[in-house]
């Protein structure tokens, strides 16, 4: 008579392994999740911050001046719908235009993300 089937050494073996690779899959995901949450900050950064300089450039303005972010809605240059990526918060404040030697710099502090 010849037993078929999986001894119970077999079984627990096979239930480690395939709990071990779920727990380095998600390990791995969460980060690449994290990644991605961080990199579209920056990008949205990127967007407000030339938003900024493109208002700056449409309105002739020379000297150091803030813009608020409700301002950039408002003239059509952002969406009305600014969430920051990293917790899903409104963004508001403002965007600070700097000139050094005829040469403009707009700066956004975004939350959460550092510099």
């Amino acid at each position: 008579m010849k037993n078929k089937g999986f001894t119970l050494i077999e079984l627990i073996v096979t239930i480690t392994l395939i709990a071990v690779i779920s727990v380095t899959i998600g390990v791995s995901v969460s980060g690449m999740l994290a990644r991605q949450k961080e990199k579209d900050a920056e990008d949205m950064k990127a967007t407000i911050e030339s938003a900024a300089c493109v208002y700056v450039e449409i309105n002739d303005i020379s000297g150091n001046t803030s813009i608020s972010l409700d301002e950039l809605i408002n003239e059509g240059l952002l969406d009305k719908d600014l969430t920051n990526p990293l917790d899903d918060t409104t963004l508001s404040g403002s965007v600070d235009i700097t000139w050094d030697n005829g040469e403009k710099t707009c700066n956004y502090d975004f939350p959460g993300l550092d510099e």
